[in-house]
């Protein structure tokens, strides 16, 4: 989403490349889920359409259609479709295919392939990423930062194993997430998480982006589909992936491209006459929070593309009743503030919300012990030294 304004590009790419691939999902696909007062309403991967559907898989979609080569079950065509289509250089592919089979297209756009693969020695799966460099400002980007998330490994991110690049492509294996997205998770829940639950998938996701941010890295397309599980239903396999969008804070020319997912994209992102940091992703968290909370959208679905984008803008986003626990609407209120006064993920870490009850009362039982010390001070007894004497 280069900088031109992202209501043109959610105008032109959404509207016009999607509305015939979405109706087409969409009448294969039926919804399982109602769409009550800006709840989600289809577990299909499409999720909803103009009128129903969040805006989190519009980057590779939206292209899919314009694409010259075509889905192939053999992994050589697939990969002789991709070498035809951008007449490469063939090292890379060649030694990328001598030590993994591709099995199937798992994504696709314009300039980019997501490719479930396996290696042929190991027999263990990977997701493969090959981008033609078309835009090579942020595939250099996304080089950069997955050479340095390589020596600076966290848990919570998806580990990059190696990367092949040659002239007009690059290829990155990433390891196999295979126990589906966030999204997924909670449609499978009914959007009904208990609190234990928001909590460990809340803080896991902290602990990643504070790491991410101590390396002056800004991921900037945090939303469900960007959080996986490694193992299905395991919350502590929770990682962030794709880094397509991420870059680092002193990339001033990646910086000016204005970037992410309407309904989850921080203000600030909007003007181009201001600077953004780390801070945007906070932004993106606190949406991401309030779904798991609430089973709602801060900007209800009900809206359409425009209107998201306006209110967006503006920040006039609206908190559902359903969020109880005043600790977690205290949080997420701060981090959906005005980007100058949202706290980091260290902040947010150190919360009143994250620290656990039995430490609490501990705590509340202490101070009210030396509140009680200080109100009723202990007096020696002036008949005990009298009555020892005796």
């Amino acid at each position: 989403m280069k900088q031109r304004g992202l209501l043109g590009y959610i105008n032109s790419e959404f509207e016009n490349s999607q509305t015939k691939n979405i109706e087409k999902q969409k009448s294969k696909t039926p919804s399982k889920l109602q769409d009550q007062n800006g709840e989600f309403v289809s577990l299909s991967p499409l999720q909803l359409t103009q009128n129903t559907m969040p805006f989190d898989q519009f980057q590779l979609q939206g292209q899919a259609k314009s694409n010259n080569y075509t889905k192939q079950n053999s992994s050589v065509i697939i990969l002789h479709n991709l070498l035809t289509y951008t007449q490469l250089i063939q090292t890379t592919i060649k030694v990328f295919h001598e030590k993994y089979e591709n099995f199937k297209i798992l994504k696709e756009s314009k300039l980019c392939q997501i490719v479930q693969c396996r290696n042929i020695f190991t027999k263990e799966y990977f997701v493969a990423k090959i981008c033609l460099k078309g835009q090579n400002s942020q595939i250099n980007s996304e080089i950069r930062v997955c050479k340095t998330l390589l020596k600076q490994h966290h848990s919570g991110l998806m580990k990059l194993q190696e990367m092949f690049s040659d002239k007009d492509t690059h290829i990155f294996v990433y390891e196999y997430m295979n126990g589906g997205t966030l999204f997924e998770y909670i449609q499978k829940k009914h959007l009904k998480l208990d609190e234990s639950e928001i909590r460990s998938i809340f803080k896991q996701i902290l602990k990643a982006l504070k790491h991410l941010h101590s390396l002056n890295i800004i991921h900037r397309d945090l939303k469900l589909d960007n959080i996986m599980f490694k193992v299905k239903g395991d919350v502590k396999s929770l990682k962030l992936i794709d880094f397509g969008y991420a870059t680092f804070l002193s990339d001033t020319k990646n910086m000016e491209f204005r970037c992410g997912t309407p309904g989850y994209v921080a203000p600030e992102i909007y003007q181009e006459s201001l600077l953004y940091n780390q801070l945007c992703d906070i932004y993106s968290l606190g949406a991401i929070a309030h779904i798991l909370a609430t089973g709602k959208r801060i900007y209800s679905s009900n809206l359409t593309s425009k209107e998201i984008c306006e209110f967006n803008r503006l920040n006039q986003y609206e908190i559902h009743e359903n969020l109880k626990c005043p600790l977690l609407l205290d949080l997420i209120t701060q981090m959906l503030k005005e980007f100058r006064n949202r706290p980091s993920a260290q902040d947010c870490l150190i919360h009143p919300y994250f620290i656990k009850f039995s430490q609490f009362k501990v705590s509340q039982d202490r101070i009210n012990q030396q509140i009680y010390n200080l109100t009723f001070p202990q007096f020696k007894n002036p008949f005990q030294s009298h009555q020892q004497q005796k």
